[in-house]
């Protein structure tokens, strides 16, 4: 078993591939290889400093769960410019007010020259009375019968929730945007030269990226990144891939797989560093050598700026397949204000169950939280999936694979990135225009699927997160103990019952 990208997602070894051998090529079965078009535009910026970069290649390096030298810092309501600079004048090089990188009126993430304890800069900070809070910078882990050709092959999950039945009623959550705060989903036919490490020089390589032939370009919401570069998103990574198809994956177009909303505009949000990601910010900024396998991570900072973002543009649900270990009330704040934006949020509730069983941070939040929910992973026979996190802020459950319960057949399949393009254990110069079959378990599928849920009901024209909440935990199918548990939370989504009920369909 291998703890993976976001949320500690579970997974096997490597990503399954199905593929079928063409003349010269690898593609998934079903799928088409998109025209990859060079690109001639003015040069983005990268947005991750030489020193950003150097710390979270450290906290990679020695296990830390923050970015050393960075916190995030709340002031009290009203708390001037001078008051900032006398909080900052605690710390042992006493930053000024300029330092601050604003992430809402009265929240700031600040990074620290010359001290790397985070916790202990935090807790400084902490007992100054201009502060309302400071907690250093985690790093958060990222966690109608279709006639799509994989649908009945690969698809369980969604005949296991009675999708088809689901569409009867909505087809696809036509009106409303979906925001995918992940590793990106990328959103460009592009070709980018990228620096990156030969194995003995720094050279320019020419990099292709295309969006996925199962997802109509139109139906991708313009996004943005937090994390790498200003250009348009790209994803590296393919985590981010995966979580947005189940979401609002193409349906009914004679391609590999189906997903949840498929009318649905998903919206992009990168706020979470790959390795390759790492890698080429490592070269750009003249650092030779390799990178740290395990530098991929999910600033805190970003995570928040992106929920913010997505609420104040457009998004009216919000997926998080992301999660930590570490209490932060800049969630809070954040959750609470998109929330109060009429916005809906699934959160993965972790994977950590045989592993201690920690709780999960943002998603233990969620029932504080009317409109935010917690979710908790079954496999194909409708029993907790063993590494899904259980405790008594999971709310409720959805597919989210188990390769115990049917090998790979019982994992949750997407068109994905084709891995063995871009392997960092040992591909070199990498691609990212090429799809396959890819299957991944993990909460981190299970909330994309709540998620699309959300969206469907939505576009029913039920405004409220709280009621979207009510509605998904009222219809729920009760598995376990009678009752609400802390396996299963109020149980299985069940769109169809979800979408008929309460007067909106007769």
């Amino acid at each position: 078993m291998v703890v993976g990208k976001l949320g500690a997602e579970v997974s096997l070894p490597k990503p399954i591939v199905r593929t079928l051998l063409l003349p010269g090529l690898v593609l998934a079965a079903g799928l088409s290889l998109p025209t990859v078009a060079a690109q001639q535009a003015p040069r983005p910026e990268f947005l991750t400093t030489p020193a950003q970069r150097e710390a979270i290649e450290l906290a990679a390096v020695r296990g830390l769960d923050y970015i050393p030298g960075e916190v995030i810092v709340k002031f009290r309501q009203g708390t001037t410019v001078a008051g900032q600079t006398r909080a900052l004048d605690a710390l042992r090089s006493r930053p000024t007010a300029d330092r601050l990188q604003w992430i809402s009126d009265r929240t700031a993430r600040l990074q620290v020259d010359g001290d790397v304890d985070s916790p202990a800069i935090a807790a400084a900070l902490s007992r100054q009375p201009e502060v309302e809070y400071a907690h250093p910078n985690w790093l958060l882990k990222p966690k109608l019968v279709p006639n799509d050709t994989s649908f009945g092959l690969r698809q369980w999950n969604l005949t296991a929730i009675n999708m088809p039945g689901a569409w009867d009623v909505n087809p696809g959550g036509a009106g409303i945007t979906v925001a995918v705060i992940d590793t990106g989903m990328t959103s460009v036919t592009a070709t980018y030269g990228f620096k990156t490490w030969s194995g003995s020089a720094i050279v320019t390589d020419e990099m292709p990226f295309a969006i996925s032939p199962d997802f109509a370009a139109a139906r991708i919401a313009p996004g943005r990144d937090f994390v790498f570069w200003t250009g348009p998103v790209l994803d590296s990574d393919g985590h981010g891939t995966h979580v947005s198809a189940t979401v609002g994956q193409s349906t009914n177009n004679n391609l590999g797989f189906a997903g949840m909303a498929y009318n649905a505009k998903v919206m992009p949000l990168k706020a979470c560093l790959s390795f390759w990601d790492v890698q080429i910010l490592r070269s750009e900024q003249g650092v030779p050598g390799y990178a740290a396998l395990n530098s991929d991570f999910c600033p805190t900072s970003a995570v928040i700026s992106a929920i913010r973002y997505a609420a104040d543009n457009g998004a009216k649900v919000i997926n998080l397949s992301l999660g930590g270990t570490n209490p932060s009330p800049s969630y809070v704040d954040a959750l609470n204000y998109a929330v109060s934006r009429g916005v809906f949020i699934a959160m993965a509730a972790g994977n950590e169950f045989e592993d201690g069983n920690p709780t999960t941070y943002p998603a233990s939040y969620a029932p504080s939280i009317q409109g935010a929910m917690s979710v908790g992973a079954v496999g194909r026979s409708n029993t907790r999936a063993p590494y899904s996190t259980t405790g008594s802020f999971v709310e409720i459950v959805a597919p989210g694979g188990n390769g115990r319960d049917g090998g790979s057949a019982g994992l949750i399949w997407q068109a994905g990135i084709f891995f063995t393009d871009y392997d960092p254990e040992v591909i070199i110069f990498p691609r990212f225009d090429r799809y396959s079959d890819v299957a991944i378990q993990g909460t981190s599928m299970a909330s994309p699927h709540v998620a699309g849920l959300a969206a469907l009901i939505m576009s029913q024209g039920i405004t409220s997160p709280a009621a979207v909440e009510a509605i998904i935990t009222r219809t729920a199918l009760d598995l376990g103990t009678a009752g609400r548990d802390n396996d299963f939370g109020a149980g299985l989504i069940q769109p169809r019952a979800a979408l008929r009920g309460f007067g909106m369909v007769r």
